[in-house]
């Protein structure tokens, strides 16, 4: 039952990233020229934009547990913790 909890709590964070992908996706797949490319391109991207995030929210339950949001600290752990595995993806 945890598993769908967890499963739950990463939809409810990033559904807007997933609609907003999809629809942006579909505009550039409309005005490109060599689409088979531009599908390649789109799909590295988001997996690895996709991958880090969820990789990002997974490290963060295990080394911090799940964030109430209360105090300052979480939030500021949270932002480095980010921007860390952001720049290991960007740069990896």
């Amino acid at each position: 039952m945890q598993g769908i909890e967890f499963l739950k709590r990463i939809l409810k964070h990033y559904s807007v990233d997933v609609a907003l992908a999809v629809v942006f996706m579909l505009v550039a797949f409309i005005y490109v020229y060599d689409q088979p490319t531009l599908l390649s391109a789109i799909a590295r991207k988001v997996a690895l934009a996709s991958a880090g995030l969820v990789y990002y929210y997974i490290t963060r339950v295990f080394k911090v547990g799940f964030i109430e949001w209360r105090d300052p600290y979480d939030k500021v752990y949270s932002v480095v913790l980010l921007l860390y595995i952001g720049l290991v993806f960007a740069l990896g």
